[in-house]
């Protein structure tokens, strides 16, 4: 595991235990609107490596902890206490607390720095956009990523945890909260 992905990974497991914790293992499972990747290598990035945009999007002056709503995150419990930023944690994110469950929302970085760095996961496509999703378990935890690409240079992180959870299981429940988080951006 990379140092990126490990710091990643424990600033997750960190956010998740200053809360509380939600997992899920496997890979995601097809819903409306979402398409698996049906290339190896390149998954479905274009053929000179980019990832697909549909409508390019802007992450200027977005509060990360508006990317969801509580009605959003029905699906996974009621919010334990109000959103808070953690960009101590991840530059520009924000901590969703449920009982038993954390949730994520990050203005992250280039969508290719985190394909390269996370090798275990797989592209899947949203709303036309190049998602990346990936599932590790952090100990009696599992946490499951997605990054969606929304313009050449950034991406946005929408993960969870959960103690005892099941990739497929937390994917599946991700999937909708990516579509909002990406449809509330501006377009850029």
């Amino acid at each position: 595991m990379t140092g990126s992905r490990t710091w990643v990974l424990l600033a997750l497991s960190a956010l998740a235990l200053t809360g509380c914790s939600y997992t899920i293992n496997g890979d995601p499972l097809p819903e409306a609107g979402v398409t698996p990747s049906t290339t190896a290598t390149t998954s479905s990035a274009a053929s000179d490596g980019t990832p697909k945009i549909a409508k390019q999007r802007s992450v200027a002056g977005v509060d990360p902890c508006k990317l969801l709503t509580a009605d959003d995150l029905k699906p996974v419990g009621a919010m334990t206490r109000e959103p808070a930023r953690r960009d101590d944690q991840i530059q520009e994110s924000c901590q969703f607390v449920f009982d038993g469950a954390s949730v994520v929302t990050a203005l992250y970085q280039k969508y290719e720095h985190v394909r390269q760095r996370q090798a275990k996961g797989r592209e899947v496509v949203v709303e036309g956009h190049s998602s990346w999703v990936s599932c590790d378990q952090d100990g009696n935890a599992m946490v499951c990523t997605t990054t969606t690409a929304v313009n050449p240079n950034r991406s946005i992180l929408v993960a969870m945890t959960l103690v005892g959870g099941k990739g497929d299981q937390m994917l599946a429940t991700l999937q909708p909260l990516v579509k909002a988080a990406l449809n509330r951006l501006p377009a850029g």
